[in-house]
This record gives C-alpha cells, structure tokens and sequence, in this order.
C-alpha cells in the first residue's frame, strides 16, 4: 500500500504540543513498522521553515523525495473573513494533491485545524473515493460547546470539520475514552474506530542529574526549593490550571513554604490577565508560583526528572501525554479521575476529582509527606509507562490501514487517478465555490501557480538551467565558456524522463530563455514567447550560471522551491572572491559571500569543478555554518576539453595568420585567461623580460581580455616594445583561434595563485602541449605527474624556472601532458547529470551537517 500521511500538525502551532508530539511520534513509528508499505508524507508551503525539520525528523525513515508538500494560494485561516475564497480553494487544491500522488490510504493527522492558523484539512470535498482515516484526540468542543463554540464563525467552521471527520472511513482514537465518546456523540459503529492509544518519545527517561547541573538548572529558572510541576500543553478552562493554584494555596503553610509550583507552557495573552488576578484571590506569595513559558523537550525531561510531584488537575484529556512522559521519567504522578485519565495512570489512590480543589489538596499533602508512598509511585509510574509504545500503537494503525484496504480491494474499488479527468473535475469544482467575498486577480494567479506546482504532469520533469548572466550577454570568459558547454550537451542529450528547459529571471520573475535557445541551437524557425517558468516538485533546479548579483532578489523564490522539495543544485566554481577579496574591486567580495551563504542555506547540494574547491567550500563551512539543520551534499565534477563541442565562437582576426607564423620560430608560451590580478600574468611579463634581457628566444602569447585592477599593467603591455615580436596579446579572440594556438604552443604557462579547475590545463593536454603550473593543489589534483610545477611570486623565481624547463625541452626531457584524463563535455555534462539524479553517486563526496561531515570516499 501507498499511505500518505498529513502531517501539518507538526508545522502549526501544535508542532509543539501534545498533538504534534503525538503526530511525528506515531508517523515515525508507522515508518518504523511499515514492512513492504510505501510511506509518504504531505506538508504545506504556508509553513516553509517547517519542513527541514520534518525531513530531518524523518531521515532514515522515509526519503526525502517522498515528503512532498503542496501549494495553497496564500492566506487561509477562517478566523479572517477575508480569506473564505482562498479557504474553499486550498481545500479543492489540497485534496486534489493528495489524490496526485495515488494513495491507498490518507491518514490526517489533525483534522480539526485551521481556524487561526494556515492548516488546511478537509474530507470528501474533492476527492471522496480516497480512503481516509483521522487521528481522533478528542470532542471536547462539540461535547461542551457553551465552553468552547459561543462564537457563531468558529461553531460553523467546527461543525464543518465534524462533517469531515464523518466522511472518513476510520477513525484512530488515542484512548478507549476518546472511542467511547464518538460512537455516542457521533454514532459510529464500534468497527469504525480504533483505539490505538498513545506513547512517549524514549528520551522521556530517568537521567542522572548532579548536584552542580541542578543548582545551574535551578538558578536559570528561578527555583529555589522543590518543587511540583504541571505541563498542561495550554492554558483553557478544561485545563484546570486555577483550580490547581487554588490546591496549592490551601495546602499548611509549613509545606507551601518548603515547596514551589512550577507550571510548564505558553500563556496566551487573551488568558494572562484572568491568571493574574486568580494568583492575587487565592493569595499566592511572591516566589511561590513559577511560569517556565515554553521549553523544549530537553529541558522539560529535567524537570519531570526534578520534580518531587507531578499534578495533573484537567477536566477533560483525549489521553494525556504529560501523565506518561512525566511517569517515564520517574516523577510521583497524581492526577483527575476523569475521562481518559484513569486509563494512563492505572491505579485509583492517585486520582482525585478535578472539580473539588481541596481533594487535590488532600492527595497533594499526602504524597507530600509520605516518602514511601511517593517512592511507591515513581517505581510503579516507570512500568506502568513501559505499556505504552509507539511502535504498538503504529502496528494498530497499519493493521486499520490493510483492513481498509482488503475490504476496498474486494468490493472491487479502484482508484481514479486519472490526471486529465481529475484535473478538469478540480476547475469545474473551482468554478462552483459560491461565498460572499469574490476572488481578487492576485488570487487567482496565485491559485493557478498553485495549481501548476502541485500537478506534476506525466513526463514532465524539468531539469531547469539557469543562465540569467548567459542570456543578458556572453562575456567569453571561463566561466561563460562552461555554461555554453554544459547546456549545449544538456540540450542535445536530455537525460531519460526529463526536457532540459533554460531559464533566466528577467528582474520579475523566471523565464523560460526559449528566444536564447532558439538563436543558441540555430533554429531561426521557431518562434516562442519566453513564458513564465511553471514548477513542480519532480523539478530540479540547475543554477549553472554565476548570478551572484541577483541573490537578494531571487532568494524568496528559490526558499520556495525548496520547501516544495524541488532540488536545488548550484555549481560552484571557486570561492577565491572570499578568500582574496582584495583581488577584486571594492564591494565585489561582500556579493559573493551573500550568493555563498544565501546557496549554503537553501541548496540540496553543491557541485564544484574540482575536489579542491569542495574540500575549500567545506572548510568556508565549518567555519561559517549556514542557517539549516538538514544535511546539504558537496561533490565535484570535472570540466570537459573538447573546444569544438562547447558552442564555440568563431572566426579568425585578420592578422592570425602573421600571428600563427610568428610562433613557429621560437618556443611559444601560452597563458590563458582574463588579465585579472590572480592570474600571474604581471609575473610572467617579467620573467619573459628577463628571459629577453639575457637572449633567451622565446615568445608569451596572452589571450584573455583586460580585466578590473590591471590598469598599470595592461598600460605596460600596451606600450612595450616586445609586442607584437615576442610578446603577443590577443583579447577577445574566437574559441576557433585559440584551438589554432594550442598545438603551435611549445608550453601552456598557468601561474595562478588561485583557481578553481584550470580549464587550459586540459584544452593543452588533448592537443598534447606540455604545462609549466603554479604549485597548486587543484593543478596536481588535474595534472598529477604529466606537468612541471614552480613556486614563487618574484619573477626570478618564474625566469628561473623557466629557463630550467627550456633546458628539459631542448633535451625532450619535459613531462608529457598526454598522460592526464580528460573529458569531453558530453561526458562533463554527464557527470553533472549524475550527481544531480543520483544523491549515492560517488563524487558526492562529503555530506556536510554542522561541521559532522561523512566522506564518501
């Protein structure tokens, strides 16, 4: 079976109380305990910092592609009345989603959400041939309504959430009370409902706490004696929090005065000043009452742990989680003798009536000063706890699901998944919404991209490259030359199952760059407008290009994509703008770091040109950890050395020919790239000067344009005397031109102090030139032995090195390039397309998580 479960409890409000705690337990145990089932996982983009939790929640136990989250058209919470087209719609389009990933059975995991919050639940008003079965906590609203539904607005939107709630096929309660109260309340069958019952996480334990922890602990959170404890989850009347305030007052002032009450949880403002003046009647001094305000699941073990009595003084409880966590830890629990209570604590001397506050006194002072009787309890609560488990209460849930499913299955059921059908079923359901505030424009373009977002299409898949830089000009430099190779090989071989679809952001919004390909492939017949670009979830998004520039802008769109689950892949080409920031010009180095940190955040993984640049971005990121708590992955790919298969420009300039002929006639030494200030090109103008100066025939051939910083030395090559005899600048040549220069070179000269790949180092060694490089770690990682390396910046070091390397080359001594492996672009492009398809490719090599990094190789 196919059992998606919703799991918008652990992104609301409740994440972080009972009902979400309860949630993501029971999921993670049905996953546990899933066997040959199929688990997925629904979430909404109205929650985006959420979901990164979930998945890391859920990593080992259901993969991450399969945690898909779907798309509503903005705000949509009842209390607002604004929102009722919006709350009609997100209902349509998140059944339709549901039914878009071909479930066997939906499970909700709260159903009865969504008034204050953005949640979205709802059954049977789309897809109603979905089996579906609900968590059922409890119906304390509709059993008390004059406590909880004065208000007209939030009776409408409860009922109709009990009319979902009826249109389920099974209901999971979490006690036998919670069972009992809907087969009277609701009239459902016995077979209706299963009580599943409930549990707590196994970190809720007893835990070994000294003495120096427990006067840290006690001073951070102001207590300064022992103390009783209450975590209520919430503060509304059936809570029964005053009524404990009151107990405490009353007990004898010898025992008020030796211990604290603790109370755990969040005070909604609407309810802090009813509490404040019930501290004041009841007479409540100073230090005795202490408001921890929300803790995490750490700190309250602690304090279950701590604590000399566990209270718990509620009226009504669909099960009453506390109760277990704090019997788990060892606390002495006493608690109401009401409802679903008695079934967790199991014994009937530690139950009082909840509505008469001087039996809770009574009970409160016995346990107090009877330290057997409370040893009593703590020893009992601890196995009492140990019937409970999650993976008992996943095995029932699974076992209502297969039922479900057999019953189904031979009544003949089948599922109507048909894509085109359900999709004209859900505009005609759309058309039909009839409420009093009609749609504005932006809902209904908002409400068409949700729509495209959460209908992937039948092989429709997108491997979207952007090329925002690319399409508003190729400025022939490295970089660009890549981009061009990559997408021509994507273009021409798109991977099985995907359309290679190039993009840019047009200042606005993406596009797809269809007028850019058109003129890229030569295909001067086709005529299409560069549409809005629709996204999916199957989608994976390339950022190819270097758009450092719009990282502010595009942030919010890519946060987006990743909450939907889309892959976001970018490729890093060096990090040297961080690293040498006064290489560049002022402000540059500060766009950069927001490009790496803002992709450091949001990517699925970071692919660089070379294992150097990997191991570097994982050092920048022990030492500048991203804002996540999911893994991201960093591999590396190499670059291809087939010039003739990377788009290239062409043509040759009217002197080539005189060019070409003049490095015939003494060994020829060819540096490739952009005149900037890492490049070395200032050093090596000078070693050759001193090559001159001592008779040495030899020519430096440059190719690369001016760049920033370089203006005293582009004014030197400019007016020196050499140029044009032995020294030869050409900017801005073809791709064709430079293939003509490499096999008529007697060396390819790389001194960088930085780089990323060195894509001459292998457009020289296919044509079998050899490399006098810079000692880098990058060129040994690509060269390895088939290279001569120097060291130094001064250029006696580079002359001497040089004339060291003449000397070999006159002897046919030097190291041949012909023994380094290269690529062709094809198989560049390849490479790539595994890594980005293949999260177990071997060229992931580190999985970086906070510093925790797990090599692969």
């Amino acid at each position: 079976m196919r059992i998606v479960i919703d799991l918008q409890a652990c992104q609301s409000e409740s994440r972080v109380r009972g009902i979400g705690r309860y949630s993501m337990s029971l999921t993670k145990a049905i996953a546990r305990q899933a066997g040959r089932h199929e688990i997925w996982i629904a979430v909404s983009d109205r929650f985006p910092d959420t979901i990164s939790n979930i998945r890391v929640e859920l990593e080992g136990l259901v993969p991450k592609e399969r945690i898909a989250t779907f798309s509503v058209p903005g705000l949509v919470m009842e209390e607002n009345r604004q929102n009722v087209w919006r709350t009609h719609t997100a209902e349509l389009l998140r059944e339709h989603f549901l039914a878009g990933l071909h479930p066997d059975i939906v499970h909700v995991s709260s159903l009865f959400e969504g008034y204050y919050q953005d949640v979205v639940s709802s059954i049977g008003v789309f897809a109603n041939k979905i089996p579906t079965t609900v968590t059922l906590y409890d119906l304390i609203p509709l059993i008390h309504q004059e406590t909880y539904l004065p208000n007209p607005r939030i009776k409408d939107y409860y009922l109709r959430k009990i009319q979902s709630l009826k249109n389920a096929d099974r209901i999971l309660a979490i006690s036998e009370y919670s069972k009992q109260e809907a087969i009277k309340a609701l009239g459902f069958n016995n077979e209706e409902i299963v009580n599943i019952s409930a549990a707590i996480d196994t970190h809720f334990k007893p835990c070994e706490i000294s003495a120096e922890e427990k006067n840290i602990f006690f001073n951070r959170h102001k207590i300064t004696r022992p103390f009783l404890l209450y975590a209520p989850g919430g503060f509304d009347e059936r809570k029964n929090v005053m009524g404990l305030m009151t107990a405490f007052a009353n007990l004898p002032d010898h025992i008020r005065g030796e211990y604290q009450l603790l109370i755990i949880g969040k005070i909604p403002n609407e309810q802090l000043e009813k509490i404040t003046r019930h501290i004041k009647t009841v007479g409540l001094r100073q230090g005795e009452l202490v408001f921890t305000g929300y803790v995490d699941d750490a700190n309250l073990v602690t304090f279950y742990n701590l604590c000399t009595l566990f209270v718990f003084p509620s009226f009504y409880e669909g099960f009453g989680l506390p109760l277990l966590e704090a019997m788990s830890c060892g606390a002495a629990v006493i608690a109401s003798n009401t409802t679903s209570i008695p079934e967790v604590v199991g014994r009937t001397d530690a139950l009082f009536d909840p509505a008469r506050p001087e039996e809770i006194t009574k009970l409160m002072q016995v346990v107090l000063q009877d330290e057997p009787f409370r040893q009593n309890l703590r020893e009992y609560g601890r196995e009492q706890s140990k019937k409970f488990s999650w993976d008992h209460s996943a095995k029932k849930a699974i076992a209502a699901f297969e039922e479900m499913y057999l019953v189904n299955s031979a009544k003949g059921k089948e599922k109507n998944f048909d894509s085109e059908v359900n999709y004209k079923k859900l505009l005609t359901s759309l058309a039909k919404i009839n409420v009093s505030i009609a749609p504005t424009n932006r809902d209904l373009g908002n409400t068409a991209d949700s729509m495209a977002l959460n209908t992937p299409l039948p092989n429709s898949r997108q491997i979207l490259v952007d090329i925002s830089v690319l399409v508003h000009g190729d400025s022939k430099s490295g970089i660009q030359r890549v981009v061009r190779s990559i997408l021509l090989e994507l273009l021409k071989s798109p991977p099985p199952g995907y359309k290679v679809r190039p993009i840019y952001f047009d200042d606005v919004r993406y596009r797809y760059a269809n007028h850019f390909v058109n003129d890229f492939l030569g295909n001067q017949a086709a005529e299409l407008d560069d549409g809005v670009v629709d996204i999916t979830r199957d989608d994976i998004y390339l950022g190819l290009d270097l758009s450092a520039h719009l990282t502010l802008a595009i942030r919010g769109y890519l946060e987006k994509l990743n909450a939907l689950g889309v892959k976001l892949i970018f490729v890093v080409y060096d990090i040297i703008l961080i690293q040498h920031s006064e290489w560049w010009a002022e402000g540059t180095g500060k766009i950069f770091l927001q490009w790496l940190q803002s992709i450091s955040e949001i990517a699925t993984g970071l692919v660089c040109i070379s294992n150097a640049v990997a191991d570097e971005v994982q050092e920048w990121l022990d030492a500048n950890p991203p804002d996540r708590i999911d893994p991201i992955q960093i591999g590396y790919f190499h670059l291809g050395a087939d010039i003739e298969n990377s788009a290239p420009s062409t043509g040759l300039s009217k002197n080539a020919d005189e060019v070409l002929k003049a490095l015939s006639w003494a060994p020829s030494f060819l540096m490739v790239g952009t005149i900037e200030p890492r490049k070395g090109h200032a050093q090596a103008l000078s070693a050759f000067e001193t090559l001159w100066d001592e008779g040495v025939e030899a020519n430096l051939v440059i190719v690369g344009k001016g760049g920033w910083l370089m203006d005293h030395l582009i004014e030197r090559l400019n007016s020196h005397p050499m140029l044009g005899k032995r020294l030869f600048w050409l900017q801005g040549i073809s791709d064709e031109y430079l293939a003509h220069l490499y096999p008529l070179s007697s060396a390819v000269l790389m001194a960088s102090e930085a780089e990323g790949f060195g894509l001459p180092i292998i457009e020289a060694a296919r044509h079998g030139v050899p490399l006098i490089l810079r000692d880098l770690p990058v060129f040994r990682e690509i060269a390895g032995d088939h290279a001569a390396y120097f060291s130094g910046i001064t250029s006696r070091s580079l002359a001497t090195a040089l004339i060291q390397w003449l000397e070999e080359y006159h002897l046919k001594k030097t190291p041949s390039s012909k023994g380094i492996h290269f690529l062709s672009w094809e198989e560049s492009a390849q490479s790539l397309v595994n890594l980005m398809q293949d999260p177990q490719d071997a060229n992931w090599v580190i999985v970086w998580n906070g510093g925790k990094d797990g090599r692969k190789k």
